[in-house]
């Protein structure tokens, strides 16, 4: 039974035209032009017999059939690009290519080790690597734009398969006189107002610092957030309050002010950090794999014993 089914190709362009909410820009990032883009999303409405978009003259919307096939197209080209790569490395699952994205505030302290013994212990895998938030990586991910994720743990709710790879300690860092105040008496609320200094919110980091050391007071966190590690320190230095660092950041001697104390945070003070792949991956055993080289590079051991 013969079906006229939608182009594979044209489902990509109707995804870039979704992404983008532009036809120029989504012709430019497909490779094709406007006409190219435009008569393919137009033979598309033709093939499923429903209308995607609605035109005027100066603009577009999707309309609600059009917002279910775009999420229907996702799944198809994720599936499809599984299902080759899969192919494509038959019978040498420790090898192609592997994306890899991670947090802002594990990137830069975990990826470099990770990939120099990537290049060791898997030397037939090319690694690509993209840092950015957590919601930006889930929503990659969930595209298929990228194979597997490094977050801090929790996520929001997710479908993903999801590996718990090792603790991550906090450190509180900044005033010595206001850390000697919080190792005397772990009571935040003695702490002047607008004191502690966080990450901006779409870093979650700051939430899981926040939570694991029970801030409750609002009023003690300084109005100003910070969009890294390195100017959320100069913050803390230069307003003399103070601030919760991850210990993969420590390890790496962020903190270079020699004026600044450094304290480990008792032992229940910590983030987890996990691995997360989709489900309908068919290279799980990569995953794991890279899993566990995570683990040996936090050393979970370590970590419970400093």
């Amino acid at each position: 039974m013969s079906a006229n089914l939608p182009n594979l190709k044209h489902l990509q362009y109707l995804l870039a035209l979704y992404q983008y909410q532009n036809f120029n820009r989504a012709a430019d990032a497909s490779f094709v032009s406007q006409s190219t883009l435009s008569s393919a999303i137009l033979k598309l409405e033709e093939q499923l017999r429903c209308q995607l978009i609605e035109r005027d003259h100066k603009s577009f919307v999707f309309t609600p059939h059009g917002e279910e096939v775009v999420k229907k197209a996702r799944q198809i080209i994720v599936a499809t690009t599984e299902l080759s790569d899969y192919c494509r490395h038959y019978g040498t699952p420790f090898g192609g290519n592997l994306r890899l994205g991670s947090i802002p505030t594990i990137a830069p302290y975990l990826l470099t080790d990770l990939a120099e013994i990537c290049q060791q212990q898997l030397p037939d895998v090319s690694l690509y690597l993209r840092e950015d938030t957590t919601e930006n990586l889930m929503r990659m991910l969930a595209d298929g734009e990228i194979d597997v994720a490094i977050l801090a743990l929790p996520v929001p709710q997710h479908s993903f398969q999801q590996k718990v790879v090792g603790r991550d300690a906090f450190y509180i860092t900044g005033n010595s006189a206001l850390i000697n105040k919080v190792k005397q008496d772990p009571d935040y609320h003695q702490l002047p107002q607008h004191s502690i200094f966080l990450l901006s919110q779409e870093h979650c980091l700051s939430e899981h610092a926040v939570s694991a050391c029970n801030v409750e007071d609002q009023g003690l966190i300084h109005p100003f957030y910070a969009s890294s590690l390195t100017t959320l320190i100069q913050m803390a230095h230069y307003h003399k309050g103070v601030t919760f660092l991850p210990q993969m950041a420590v390890d790496k001697g962020v903190v270079s002010q020699k004026d600044m104390a450094l304290e480990k945070m008792p032992d229940d003070m910590y983030r987890e950090i996990g691995l997360l792949w989709r489900t309908t991956s068919m290279r799980q055993r990569l995953f794991l794999k890279v899993s566990q080289l995570v683990t040996d590079l936090l050393d979970i051991e370590k970590i419970h014993k400093s």
